[in-house]
């Protein structure tokens, strides 16, 4: 007899625990409804446990890593949660229901519940990962016969975009992105820094949707830059010089790999472009022209130029997809003393870079399979490192007195920035304050310290030397 209450209690135990931490539908993990939710709903929301108590779900307690989705157009609405909810409480209080769904449930009344269906449309190719606390994705229609529409997702307090006629918002500054506007809330007091660090991003930003941005030329025939980017309406690559004329144009079957790069090969100041695709190296001159010895054919992975010591000789690096990387100088010629062991296993170089560490001189190779290769300039090993990047976008580096103190910066494969120092691949400085998909670092304020830039959907945000957001 006095087991009983034991065993009683034990139950008791077991029920609680598996209400609060095992009452996923059928064991499942929760699948995130923005990748199924159908265009019947106009707005979606999303909330994180920071904004609990919500108040259009007062029931929703949750734990410290639950969200709250709503969809909701101009009749119904319906809830996502991860964990179930008690239903009695919901019935009675707020006359709504709830309906096991992918692992998690969907709330609402009997008729929200049966509009839903899986039909992901425009609404789901329009939302965005976001790490803030709130986030906000609506559909509008600008004339009564609903054909034209307008998509605004909201990011916090600080983050708009727009799909369709730009809005005028005051307090942010607007540039175009591709098919969209991006407004970002201007900064009160913001001091003269981050006026030259917008000044700087609007000026690299100032292409329409169809071109981006590869790197800059100098034009020695008149003096100024030429802007060389991709034109993806007319599939080539574009020199545009002053007042938006192009200077010379590049058709290609394909995109070039990263970014160009400016050459005076025959050191006399008068200035090419180098750049790559995946079937080819180009060297085009001020006309627009191949250099001798270009294109020069491989199957290419990875591309760069370096001119070590900042003397004009230049070093053409070509990874290719056997593994191999090959050293090019002058018009298209084989490096001699060049000495680089094939890959094997069918890896191969995607990313290169070249990192001067005080008096010495490493090439970063980031390979396909996420390993990091440090080369002397010869091609042979100078280093190791058990750091593992993840190849999905071109790294950046904080440079340190040794080549272990030296972090690289990369976008991981769920989409977060970090930052591992290369000898013992450890977490420092911004490693996960923010999600990212591309990391680049800029003297944008001209005072000498590197800022971190960072780009998510177009929308880019500035972080100074301490790993403050500035912008």
């Amino acid at each position: 007899m006095k087991l009983l209450p034991i065993f009683s209690f034990i139950i008791a135990l077991v029920a609680t625990w598996f209400f609060l931490f095992g009452s996923h539908v059928d064991g499942e993990l929760s699948e995130n409804p923005t990748l199924y939710a159908s265009d019947t709903w106009d707005v979606w929301e999303r909330w994180d446990a920071s904004e609990s108590p919500v108040d259009v779900a007062e029931w929703w307690a949750p734990m410290v890593d639950e969200v709250l989705y709503k969809f909701s157009n101009s009749k119904h609405f319906v809830f996502h949660v991860a964990r179930i909810v008690d239903s009695l409480d919901l019935s009675s209080k707020f006359n709504l229901k709830t309906k096991p769904y992918r692992g998690g449930y969907l709330i609402g009344c009997v008729e929200a519940l049966d509009s839903w269906d899986d039909n992901p449309g425009q609404m789901a190719s329009k939302w965005r990962v976001s790490d803030e606390s709130y986030v906000r994705l609506s559909k509008t229609h600008l004339n009564s016969n609903a054909t034209k529409e307008v998509f605004k997702f909201e990011s916090g307090d600080e983050r708009v975009v727009v799909w369709g006629d730009s809005l005028n918002m005051e307090g942010f500054i607007a540039h175009r992105f591709r098919d969209r506007m991006v407004y970002t809330k201007v900064v009160e007091g913001g001091g003269e820094a981050n006026d030259d660090v917008q000044s700087k991003i609007n000026v690299e930003e100032s292409f329409g949707g169809t071109l981006e941005s590869l790197g800059v030329t100098r034009n020695h025939r008149t003096g100024s830059d030429m802007d060389i980017v991709w034109n993806e309406v007319n599939t080539s690559v574009e020199a545009i010089g002053e007042g938006g004329n192009v200077v010379w144009s590049k058709a290609l079957n394909e995109k070039p790999l990263g970014e160009s790069f400016e050459v005076d090969l025959y050191s006399n100041n008068r200035y090419q472009t180098a750049f790559a695709t995946t079937s080819a190296v180009y060297l085009l001159d001020v006309t627009g022209k191949d250099v001798k010895g270009y294109p020069y054919e491989a199957e290419i992975t990875g591309f760069a130029v370096f001119d070590y010591d900042r003397n004009e000789k230049y070093r053409f690096l070509v990874a290719t997809a056997s593994g191999k990387l090959i050293n090019l100088k002058d018009e298209g010629r084989v490096t001699t003393g060049w000495n680089f062991k094939t890959l094997k296993g069918g890896n191969y170089i995607e990313h290169l870079a070249h990192l001067r560490v005080g008096s010495r001189d490493y090439i970063y190779g980031g390979c396909y399979d996420g390993s990091v290769l440090l080369l002397k300039r010869t091609g042979q090993v100078r280093g190791s490192t058990p750091v593992r990047v993840a190849p999905i976008s071109k790294p950046a580096f904080r440079i340190s007195n040794t080549i272990g103190k030296t972090t690289v910066l990369f976008i991981d494969s769920s989409g977060w920035l970090r930052e591992l120092t290369l000898a013992e691949a450890e977490p420092v400085g911004i490693s996960g304050l923010t999600r990212a998909d591309k990391v680049s670092l800029q003297d944008l304020d001209g005072d000498g310290k590197l800022e971190v830039v960072t780009t998510l959907d177009g929308v880019r945000t500035v972080w100074n030397s301490r790993n403050e957001q500035v912008l």
